[in-house]
């Protein structure tokens, strides 16, 4: 099966979503710039959010028939999970970042894991 690379899309579309949740300017003024501010409302991010995340989660799911490991979903989900909870219910922007920060090592865990996998070994 091909690599759609879905766990990467879902990991830069989070990132989009959560910038724009946290208020990040730069971000914010581009999306205004470009004429699509009304994506920079909490009911429409939050959504969003939470499709991208799951979108990463269904790619890290596809990728482990290649490693056979389950790790890079497990970080994947925890780190998902405080995200949601410190942007949504209790915001702690230290933990939101460090959310993220998972979700990015998830990442690097499954393609560490697959290039492993990948690799003849000596």
């Amino acid at each position: 099966m091909k690599n759609l690379h879905l766990e990467k899309f879902g990991l830069a579309g989070s990132l989009f979503a959560l910038m724009c949740c946290l208020g990040f300017g730069p971000l914010i003024a581009i999306v205004s710039a470009v004429g699509a501010g009304f994506i920079i409302n909490d009911a429409i991010l939050a959504p969003l959010l939470f499709f991208f995340l799951l979108l990463g989660a269904v790619g890290l799911v596809i990728t482990r028939r290649r490693h056979r490991r389950w790790s890079p979903l497990a970080v994947h989900l925890a780190s998902a999970t405080a995200v949601v909870i410190f942007t949504f219910v209790l915001y702690v922007p230290a933990m939101i970042w460090i959310g993220v920060l998972g979700l990015l090592a998830a990442i690097f865990l499954d393609f560490m894991l697959g290039e492993r996998a990948v690799r003849p070994g000596p």
